[in-house]
């Protein structure tokens, strides 16, 4: 692909395709230089994303959010003015009722999404539920968004003009989009393209009879009033829509007139809104020949994965995934960072698994890197949109505070003082900051991970040792009952226990591999657990050695 067919707004996207390796930061600079280009010299650029609230804003979306935030970073960084501009399309219809809802909510079928109630009572609508969720995890990430509440654009009147414009030219509007159908799709959706274009009102009407939009259109006068009957209540109305604002573009017009209301630069979508001739090239018409501008510059992403759930999530919240729920188990820096170093076109995974222990390990080396001053260009460029700091602290590794904080009982102070006993790196800072999402990790989403001593000695396998191994546990008892002044003595004590002086250097390795998964199972009935000398020293020595006769 050239240049000039990357960056030609025609297309779906600036870039169509995954480029160049994870943590290439230089596309948002490609993107950023196209907006420069299609748009010079504007006072405000303007970066959008939105979505409907019609149930939990989920962890895909959040990467509408993302897309457009790194753009936006990119634009400040070259000193430009940039707004962040974030749209509720609350004004939406309520379409369905959502598992875990009343059933007798199907009542509001067809009503704005802001004039369904919350099911819980606890806010003004059943649309600003899920706002403030979302919003109250902006705020923790650092995310500062313009906030445009559709409701309220709509009902003051603000589209009004707009509306008539479409209205004015609605076959022109019908036309455009007959476009991009194919005649197989009209004849499967039953679609006649000469009657499309004569009987099109291309707005929904939410009747002041029933609250909904179940309505039929029946005159128009060119200007601002329409007539339409209620289906639901049969009764008949005509309204002047600047002075009665109960009248919405669909979404498809909506999306382009709001390109032109905002003054939009910059928006990416989702893959299924870009592909060849799909809602993104219909919107782009709509906008150069219906409002007579051009469509803001667009970037496709992938969807995102989860991994590691295994159907974890409460089914009533539809196994919804949202940004507040990611962190309550990744710091917000973190967070950002894995959305910010993959290209949009490349899908990546969150992991609520132990793949997030790579994920904080992968995190703090390029940190690390970052503080040292060999970090690249485009790995700085990601850390500094992600908002880190080159901090001088060594970060406490995930897996070691899920493994410390358990035997912690998750106290900071005995945290702090174990990883110091036992040559752990860790800052109080970072111990503070990941021993809380450790532990949500592990009792939320892990219980199976939990390391807990038996409360009874483990007589099955114990039975099955044979002499040599039961010596073995009988020395490390003996150790144990003498209480070794230090993790550093009692790692090289233990170690010592099933050395041998006729077994070679792998031979020892795998002997002393053995040794320690015997251990663990007569006290943890695993193969593998914590650091041994630390988890024997922390632990409640009298326990451990009644877990250890034979």
């Amino acid at each position: 692909m050239s240049q000039d067919q990357a960056f030609d707004v025609s297309t779906s996207s600036v870039l169509n395709a995954p480029q160049g390796e994870a943590g290439d930061g230089l596309w948002v600079g490609r993107v950023a230089d196209k907006v420069l280009e299609v748009f010079p010299d504007q006072p405000l650029y303007t970066c959008a994303a939105g979505i409907s609230p019609s149930g939990i804003v989920h962890f895909g979306n959040f990467r509408d959010v993302m897309t457009s935030y790194a753009l936006a970073r990119e634009l400040e960084a070259r000193g430009k003015k940039v707004r962040l501009l974030f749209s509720w399309d609350e004004y939406d219809r309520f379409r369905k009722v959502p598992a875990g809802v009343d059933p007798s909510f199907s009542r509001y079928i067809g009503m704005p999404l802001t004039g369904v109630p919350d099911p819980e009572g606890t806010y003004p609508s059943y649309a600003r539920r899920f706002e403030v969720e979302f919003e109250e995890a902006m705020r923790a990430l650092g995310i500062t968004l313009d906030y445009r509440y559709q409701t309220q654009e709509y009902t003051s009147g603000r589209y009004a003009d707009q509306i008539a414009h479409v209205l004015q030219h609605r076959e022109q509007a019908a036309e455009i989009q007959l476009r991009f159908k194919t005649e197989k799709g009209n004849q499967e959706k039953g679609l006649d393209p000469d009657t499309f274009r004569r009987t099109y009102f291309p707005v929904t009407v939410y009747s002041r009879f029933s609250g909904a939009d179940k309505v039929e259109i029946l005159s128009y006068d060119g200007g601002t009033k329409l007539t339409y009957r209620c289906l639901l209540t049969d009764k008949v109305e005509q309204i002047d829509f600047k002075e009665t604002p109960i009248v919405k573009l669909p979404w498809k017009l909506d999306w382009a007139m709001r390109w032109r209301e905002e003054q939009v630069h910059f928006e990416p979508a989702g893959k299924d809104h870009g592909t060849a001739g799909g809602s993104h090239d219909v919107n782009s018409a709509l906008a150069r020949e219906l409002f007579d501008r051009p469509a803001p510059v667009f970037q496709c992403y992938e969807f995102v994965g989860i991994q590691g759930m295994n159907g974890k999530m409460s089914g009533s919240k539809g196994n919804a995934i949202s940004p507040g729920t990611l962190l309550d188990i990744y710091e917000p820096e973190l967070l950002k960072w894995l959305y910010l170093r993959r290209v949009p076109m490349q899908s990546f995974n969150l992991a609520f698994d132990t793949e997030i222990y790579r994920q904080y390990d992968e995190f703090d080396r390029e940190v690390a890197g970052l503080r040292r001053g060999d970090s690249s260009p485009a790995q700085q460029k990601i850390l500094a949109f992600s908002g880190v700091a080159p901090k001088d602290e060594t970060p406490l590794a995930f897996k070691q505070a899920v493994a410390l904080g358990q035997i912690t009982q998750w106290q900071e102070d005995k945290l702090s003082a174990l990883a110091e006993k036992s040559g752990i790196p860790c800052s109080a800072p970072s111990a503070a900051r990941r021993l809380p999402k450790a532990k949500a990790w592990l009792t939320t989403y892990n219980p199976e991970e939990i390391i807990a001593l038996r409360t009874e000695p483990h007589l099955d396998y114990a039975g099955a040792m044979d002499e040599k191994r039961r010596a073995h546990i009988a020395k490390l008892r003996a150790i144990l009952e003498e209480d070794s002044a230090s993790i550093a003595a009692l790692e090289e004590q233990v170690y010592a226990i099933p050395k041998d002086p006729s077994l070679s250097e792998k031979e020892t390795k795998l002997a002393q591999r053995a040794f320690f998964k015997d251990v663990y199972q007569l006290l943890i009935t695993r193969d593998a657990g914590p650091r041994l000398s630390t988890f024997l020293w922390a632990v409640d020595r009298a326990h451990v050695l009644r877990l250890l006769t034979l």
